[in-house]
Parts: structure tokens; C-alpha cells; sequence
């Protein structure tokens, strides 16, 4: 657990010291509504479905909060870097790229106990980042500063 801790706080630093590329509004924007996705898909996938669930279902865990923090630091980092102006091969390239690195990172999630599965498994999670993150460029390419075009 204390080297999730770590990592949540060096992924936070990176995402507070890498040069911007999009504005502060895209960014938000986007974070915001990956934010609401997955409250929504946690909501019914885990208390509904009972899918999978972080931590203890009996309490609340604190420590979710080192959770939420870690995946808007990984989505400051993605969107950041996202290449809004490559052709579309470059753009799937770069959502398969960090697909894979999220399902691992999931792995990493279930191996220190912090998520638990139910009858989900790591595929579902797969197909689903996949689809939200292209959600998420076009959420992004929406909100997209376009006052050098104009």
C-alpha cells in the first residue's frame, strides 16, 4: 500500500510539473466529465451489479481518496499529451498504448487489494477504457482552444 501511496504522489507531481499543452479549460473540462463517467459506472457497475468495488464494502475507505487523486493526475497526464492535430492512425495508436498501461495499472489495483472483482474481469476493463478514452478526445477536441484557427 505504501508504494501505491508513492506512486499516486510522483504521478501527482509529474502532472503538476510537465509542460501544458492544452489550457487549463480543456483540461478541466475533460477531467470533469471522465469524473462524472466514472461515478456514474462505478455507481451502477459496483452498487448496483456489484461488479468489482475498491477496498472494504463494509466502511469507507479513506483511502479512496488516493484512488481519485491518482486517476485525475494519469488523466491530466493523458489528455495533456493527447494528440489532437495527428491522423486518426496516431490517435488509436496513442488510446491503445495507454489502454494497455491502464489495464496494468488496474492489475497493480487488484494485486494490492485496493480493487476487487466480482464478476467483472480485466477484459471488461479493457473494452471500457478504450471506448472512454475515445469519449474523453472527443469530450477534449470539443473543448479544444481554438483561437490560434481564428
Amino acid at each position: 500500500m505504501k508504494l501505491f501511496i508513492v506512486t499516486v504522489i510522483l504521478v501527482l507531481l509529474v502532472a503538476l510539473k510537465m509542460p501544458r499543452k492544452r489550457t487549463r479549460h480543456e483540461l478541466l473540462a475533460t477531467i470533469q466529465f471522465a469524473l462524472l463517467m466514472n461515478f456514474v459506472t462505478d455507481l451502477y457497475l459496483d452498487l448496483k451489479y456489484k461488479l468489482y468495488w475498491y477496498f472494504d464494502k463494509e466502511k469507507i475507505e479513506w483511502l479512496y481518496l488516493v484512488v481519485a487523486l491518482g486517476e485525475i493526475a494519469v488523466l491530466v497526464i493523458i489528455y495533456n499529451y493527447f494528440p489532437l492535430k495527428s491522423n486518426a492512425i496516431k490517435k488509436f495508436i496513442y488510446i491503445l498504448g495507454w489502454t494497455c498501461i491502464l489495464v496494468l495499472l488496474e492489475l497493480y489495483a487488484v494485486y494490492i487489494r485496493v480493487l476487487h472483482y466480482g464478476e467483472w474481469n480485466i477484459i471488461y476493463s479493457a473494452v471500457v477504457y478504450f471506448i472512454s478514452m475515445y469519449i474523453l478526445y472527443f469530450v477534449l477536441d470539443y473543448t479544444a482552444d481554438r483561437r490560434e484557427t481564428q
